[in-house]
């Protein structure tokens, strides 16, 4: 085929379909029509401070593993976590979460562009497989954070804090998600992902209970900068 006549296949956020109803504005960020304002600036700060809840679907992602894998990411110059259920950044633009011994997620933050080095390398590679990723992702900010997990998770987080490099399985509204504490600019955060076919129904209970708090939802625009 060629060059003039491919196309860029736009893909939407698979949270999109439970935003629809909001006053959204959307840009398309990594190919991925996103929801990137949904009130003023000062408003978004404001429910970030006390709750907020943002779509980073949109980040690029790449799933690997097999009894070869860490060795195969390590050759490539990703940062591998020492211990299972463990994460570690990798370039300062790229978190790796180790899931269970031989089993990898590597997500791109803003500037980060491993993924895209790694899904270029098509030549397979015995007992490294690659895992496809559709996460719903999120990132969830502000002093009651741990309010909003009492309700929705079925491990206390208040009681188990989470170390600096901690990867917890757990479930959340009922659904089976994975859990970290990070720090974006500055500003402590949690990040939640699981299946991207949950990811309306994970937004919809977390914003509601977000509002309910003083929160709300925050456009990923808030942490583009």
């Amino acid at each position: 085929m060629q060059a003039s006549s491919m196309k860029t296949i736009l893909q939407t956020s698979p949270v999109a379909h439970a935003q629809l109803k909001s006053n959204a504005k959307w840009n398309v960020v990594n190919g991925v029509n996103t929801a990137v304002e949904f009130a003023s600036a000062e408003v978004e700060r404001a429910r970030k401070k006390v709750l907020g809840v943002t779509d980073v679907s949109c980040l690029s992602r790449y799933g690997v593993k097999g009894a070869k894998a860490s060795q195969w990411l390590a050759e490539r110059g990703i940062t591998i976590p020492a211990n299972p259920n463990s994460w570690a950044v990798s370039d300062q633009n790229t978190l790796v979460l180790r899931l269970g011994g031989s089993e990898f997620l590597v997500e791109d933050q803003f500037g980060g562009a491993a993924c895209a080095k790694l899904a270029a390398e098509t030549n397979r590679v015995p007992n490294v497989y690659k895992v496809p990723r559709a996460d719903a992702a999120f990132i969830l900010s502000g002093s009651e954070v741990l309010n909003l997990f009492s309700e929705l998770c079925s491990l206390d987080l208040r009681e188990k804090s989470l170390s600096a490099d901690d990867v917890i399985m757990t479930q959340v509204a009922g659904i089976s998600a994975t859990v970290l504490r990070q720090t974006i600019n500055g500003e402590q955060v949690y990040r939640v992902w699981c299946d991207g076919t949950y990811g309306p129904y994970l937004w919809e209970v977390m914003l509601e209970i977000a509002v309910e708090l003083g929160g709300g939802a925050v456009g990923l625009a808030c942490y583009q900068t």
